[in-house]
């Protein structure tokens, strides 16, 4: 059975205009949105907005016509959303960009996204849901949990383990074979060079001005 052409997009914000330009890119037909009317107008990019989401519990129609995607930004709803999907039964795909490098050995797990010039190379596994940003790179054997979000420029380098709805700020370098539990936060321009535990927050560690300072 071929792939269908057609996807409904769970949200209307920022993210999900990423997501739209992304999947056009990647061959997908974008078949509408699926989002509060005052989070849009009336279209968004060019497709209909569908309704306010709740449609999925009364027009499954649409969950036989087409795959829907959770094209939300913020992690836990993210997260909410997809498995709201599944369970509903829907086909919830994959999405890389045309222009990111995916080894052929690496497992890209349902929901989860590949933006613009990212790179994840060989035996990594990409979690359900999880999002690798614009540029980022994932090197060997890296795990990244369900949920979680790697966000643009930052670097996992070789065997690094990413829990589940984790953190990585844009910029951040997590060194090799290090581990990042269950739903840490690693600010961005971070260099993280030992462990992290669940639920912990790891501050930006380089400062960053946009102006000189005074002579």
């Amino acid at each position: 059975m071929t792939r269908p052409s057609q996807l409904i997009l769970l949200g209307a914000g920022g993210h999900a205009k990423v997501i739209a330009e992304l999947a056009r890119a990647a061959g997908w037909q974008i078949a509408g949105f699926l989002a509060p009317r005052n989070e849009r107008g009336e279209e968004n990019l060019g497709a209909p907005l569908l309704g306010d989401g709740a449609d999925l519990t009364v027009d499954p129609s649409w969950l036989e016509k087409h795959d829907l995607f959770p094209a939300i930004g913020e992690g836990e709803i993210r997260w909410r959303e997809f498995v709201r999907l599944a369970a509903a039964g829907a086909r919830v795909p994959s999405l890389i960009h045309p222009s990111a490098l995916v080894s052929p050995s690496a497992r890209i797990e349902a929901g989860a996204v590949i933006m613009a010039g990212a790179i994840v190379q060989a035996d990594s596994v990409i979690g359900p849901a999880a999002i690798i940003n614009t540029g980022a790179q994932v090197d060997h054997d890296c795990r990244v949990g369900a949920g979680a979000m790697i966000a643009p420029g930052a670097v996992l380098c070789g065997e690094v383990h990413i829990g589940d709805h984790a953190f990585v700020g844009a910029g951040a370098v997590i060194v090799p074979r290090i581990r990042i539990g269950r739903s840490a936060f690693v600010g961005a321009g971070t260099v993280v060079p030992n462990d992290l535990p669940e639920g912990s927050h790891l501050k930006t560690t380089r400062r960053i001005s946009a102006f000189p300072k005074p002579e």
